[in-house]
């Protein structure tokens, strides 16, 4: 099998370079038609079309000749043109190239470097903007994520529009910031138990995380009078063992991980024309595959999310796991906010105000509710600098 593997790996390589069929099927003693076979099937699945069935580990010399220049040139154009269901969303970057490289069977590998560089001349990418330097910024107290499932960012993308149907639909998102794993769902509403029964469904496939950050949405955090007693989405997290966190408002960036997701998946996405909200999730189903397990990240070692947490322990609920939103009662645990100190030196939660004093305005603060205490302290670069009672319902 590998030597068969390895003939066709080499007959990829020999089109990429720009050898004619003619010549490569001479060389290599094969006919066109088992030539076009193969071709057809790179094009469609990529170098894992290669293979009849399992893959075995290959090891690669870190070394790179000049001719890998035109297979790095035709790569891109082919991950670009997202041409089949295999590369519809498909990283095109320098470490997307590189693992298909690698998994042709090309020795020795470009570096990524070398790889941008071949690309940009070649006239594929866009020159780098180059932004004005920032002005210095307050230190911003958000969770820092050091392995998956330590924090998960969750947002509502929505509303959208079929066509020819006036429902409200949205699309909710959960990532993990540091593997880049995702979980999405395609619903017709943003009521509080419908996220709800979305973060069950998204811990059942990624994991329980520490810490999941939202927005203010009052589908998040709840609204009015009722607020400052935590919604049935914090409970629900604080049941779970999950910190939740709140972003400061008006900031979207802060939640800048699953921002971005958000401005990549939906022009790929919306660009199809759907007719039935079944068309979307089928397609969706594609889109978080196509995340979770193509896309590679030089933060994890050029691997897949879906490679990076293979071996690990992580903690999911299982697949029967049930509970009963209607009736959650408050669990000991915390419930962080971050927010920006006003000019009178006030800081808004809950539809609540806390005075922590002017010296901090225009700083970050980390405002936290011990539930177990039913204490509010408010940090500052790591230091309580205020404390309040924070009565709580006792059911």
């Amino acid at each position: 099998m590998h030597d068969e593997l390895s003939v066709r790996q080499t007959a990829i390589r020999l089109r990429l370079a720009g050898e004619s069929v003619k010549s490569i099927c001479r060389t290599l003693k094969r006919s066109e038609a088992w030539f076009h076979k193969w071709w057809r099937r790179y094009l469609e699945s990529g170098p894992e079309g290669l293979y009849n069935l399992t893959r075995g580990n290959r090891q690669v010399v870190n070394r790179t000749p000049p001719h890998i220049e035109r297979a790095v040139i035709s790569i891109r154009r082919r991950l670009a043109a997202r041409a089949t269901p295999q590369t519809r969303y498909s990283k095109i970057g320098a470490a997307q190239i590189r693992a298909e490289l690698e998994a042709l069977g090309y020795s020795p590998l470009p570096g990524l470097r070398t790889i941008e560089r071949i690309v940009a001349r070649a006239g594929l990418s866009c020159p780098p903007l180059r932004l004005a330097p920032r002005i210095a910024r307050n230190e911003y107290p958000g969770p820092q994520p050091r392995d998956s499932n330590h924090v998960h960012q969750v947002d509502v993308v929505g509303p959208r529009y079929l066509k020819g149907d006036s429902t409200r639909y949205y699309f909710l998102v959960c990532k993990d910031v540091f593997d880049q794993s995702i979980y999405m769902e395609f619903v017709d509403s943003r009521r509080m138990d419908v996220v709800m029964d979305f973060l069950v469904h998204a811990w059942q496939q990624l994991g329980l995380p520490e810490k999941v950050q939202f927005d203010n949405g009052r589908e998040f955090c709840g609204f009015g009078h009722a607020a400052r007693y935590l919604s049935r989405v914090i409970r629900l997290c604080l049941r779970l063992g999950v910190e939740p966190v709140f972003i400061p408002k008006g900031k979207p960036q802060r939640n800048g991980s699953v921002e971005n997701f958000n401005g990549w998946f939906q022009p790929l996405l919306l660009s199809r024309p759907f007719r039935r909200p079944s068309d979307v999730r089928r397609e969706l189903h594609r889109l978080m595959t196509a995340v979770n397990e193509q896309h590679v990240h030089a933060k994890l070692g050029g691997r897949t999310a879906a490679q990076h947490r293979r071996g690990k322990r992580l903690r999911k609920l299982p697949a029967n796991f049930t509970i009963d939103g209607k009736k959650l009662p408050i669990a000991v645990g915390k419930v962080t906010f971050i927010r920006l100190v006003s000019a009178q030196g006030n800081v808004s939660i809950l539809g609540q105000s806390f005075k922590v004093g002017k010296r901090l305005k225009f700083q970050y603060v980390k405002v936290t509710i011990y539930t177990k205490y039913r204490r509010l302290k408010v940090y500052h670069k790591g230091r309580i600098v205020k404390e309040f009672p924070y009565p709580l319902p006792t059911k």
